[in-house]
């Protein structure tokens, strides 16, 4: 069954207030990301649950691992920092370049969470299986595209002596995740106004993991985005990108996206993910399905990676 979000506290009927103030002011955009949100709805309770439950049940729904896997992994974190240094969030000092690609997610910053949990759920609990493989209870964690934070603090819950960090470039959000956090007493979190394609040079060789989920498909320049995240990974720390995948899914979905999705950029093919991965620097990568439609592509940064000049 799909998980429903409890509608009858006083956040949600500020909610739903908020979106039926909305309603006068529909405009063909608003119908098109309306739409856009009841398709993910219906593909999450059409595809994506049965998915799931045919899975645990053992019947296989998607391919295999193309790729190489990482090695040496896990191994002792890097453990706090950020979250100690860093107790109220960190807003940038002056306008991005890409600030109008998040406009809108400013705009809904308030009830996006309720809008994509039915469909981002299921991706980030098959995802989450992978990714955990990779962490110690001391690793250090970035998340890149944090949004409200939802799957954030879920992952800064398995880092008891470690810590999720969070970087967004919609204001909104960052204040949204930090009050959410701090609201469940996760003292084990930081957050930051930041570009991804433009990473604090504090960052620089910090982190034990850095992933995004379903949030790559909204970087303006994955180059520059796969180039930072070389740089704010220490030796031997991985990439994970949860997104779509698979040709016939971004053929299909392509044209909803463009039209309807803020800030879309574009889906990526798992041999593209790779091939950006290797021209970034990368030492070795991979593409493991989780559900029809998507998967995690995962860089591993060299070992012997030389410090920083």
């Amino acid at each position: 069954m799909l998980s429903t979000p409890h509608l009858t506290s006083a956040r949600g009927k500020h909610l739903i207030s908020r979106v039926a103030s909305g309603l006068p002011r529909l405009g063909p955009r608003q119908v098109a990301e309306a739409y856009l949100v009841g398709t993910l709805w219906w593909y999450s309770a059409g595809v994506l649950y049965p998915a799931r439950l045919l899975k645990w049940g053992g019947v296989k729904v998607v391919g295999g691992l193309v790729g190489e896997e990482p090695v040496g992994l896990p191994r002792p974190g890097l453990g706090r920092q950020f979250s100690k240094d860093n107790p109220e969030p960190v807003l940038l000092d002056a306008p991005s370049e890409h600030r109008q690609l998040v406009e809108e997610f400013d705009e809904l910053a308030e009830f996006y969470e309720l809008l994509v949990r039915p469909f981002s759920t299921p991706i980030f609990d098959e995802a989450l299986l992978v990714i955990r493989r990779y962490l110690a209870p001391d690793s250090r964690v970035l998340d890149a595209g944090c949004g409200p934070g939802r799957e954030l603090r879920r992952v800064a819950a398995l880092l008891p002596q470690g810590e999720a960090v969070g970087v967004d470039l919609a204001r909104g959000m960052v204040h949204l995740a930090h009050a959410a956090a701090r609201e469940l007493a996760l003292d084990n979190c930081a957050f930051f106004q930041a570009d991804v394609c433009n990473l604090p040079r504090r960052f620089d060789r910090s982190f034990d993991l850095v992933y995004s989920s379903l949030a790559h498909h909204h970087y303006p320049d994955p180059t520059a985005a796969a180039a930072g995240v070389l740089r704010c990974l220490r030796p031997g720390g991985l990439y994970c990108v949860v997104d779509p995948g698979p040709a016939w899914f971004n053929t299909l979905s392509a044209p909803l996206g463009r039209i309807a999705d803020p800030g879309w950029i574009g889906w990526k093919t798992p041999r593209e993910f790779r091939a950006l991965f290797h021209a970034a620097g990368f030492a070795n990568s991979c593409w493991i399905p989780l559900l029809p439609g998507f998967g995690i592509a995962i860089a591993q940064k060299r070992a012997d990676s030389p410090p920083l000049s």
